[in-house]
């Protein structure tokens, strides 16, 4: 089930192209939108949301206090865009949601075990995915869910969102075909075996030539 992570942020007064400014001073500009409601710009300290979800993870549900405002908002994690893809936060979209009503998002895979093709056939473990689209209660958003890999017992097997096990109240929404994870054969073998070959042919005398002509 998902935790309510408490978040505090303020109204944002600074829009536009000066929001850069804002992070300089160690502060994330954000938005708050939803169905049905008034997009509202705010702002959170850059340092706590950034230790909060390095311990909750982006996909849970937040109780967003906006300074001035009796109660929180409950709030996921929309759109997160970060400096060069993989940096620090540079802006966050927030969605207002409705407790009582469903929503859809987005859940973590979860690998476990050890392949036996990895471990006894010296296979190397292939992985597609690294997450699935579902759709529950904004409460009832698991942290993730888990991939036996313990099913991998041969080159030829596979795991596919099929054999997801959701819990629940939560329906998985990605197509069921969609392979999630496969062990592909070793290679070293191959090119062991090529090499000997090579080396004989390197060794052998190559075929005579015609002798260049000489001119008149």
């Amino acid at each position: 089930m998902a935790e309510r992570i408490a978040l505090s942020a303020k109204p944002r007064a600074v829009l536009g192209k000066r929001v850069r400014h804002l992070r300089r001073e160690g502060i994330l500009p954000a938005n708050v939108f939803g169905k049905g409601i008034e997009s509202v710009a705010v702002e959170v300290n850059a340092r706590e949301f950034a230790r909060t979800i390095k311990d909750h993870g982006t996909r849970g549900l937040f109780d967003l206090s906006i300074e001035g405002e009796r109660q929180p908002r409950p709030v996921v994690i929309r759109a997160l865009s970060r400096a060069g893809g993989m940096g620090e936060p540079l802006h966050v979209d927030f969605y207002q949601v409705d407790p009582r009503r469903p929503i859809v998002t987005s859940i973590a895979l979860h690998f476990t075990g050890e392949a036996p093709a990895v471990k006894d056939l010296a296979g190397t473990l292939v992985t597609m995915v690294e997450t699935v689209s579902v759709r529950c209660l904004p409460l009832a958003i698991p942290e993730g869910l888990p991939v036996d890999l313990g099913k991998l017992v041969s080159f030829d097997a596979s795991i596919t969102v099929g054999d997801l096990v959701a819990p629940e109240g939560v329906e998985i929404l990605t197509d069921p075909a969609v392979a999630i994870a496969t062990v592909a054969p070793p290679r070293l073998r191959a090119v062991e075996e090529e090499a000997p070959a090579a080396a004989e042919e390197a060794t052998g005398e190559e075929p005579a030539g015609d002798e260049p002509s000489q001119g008149e």
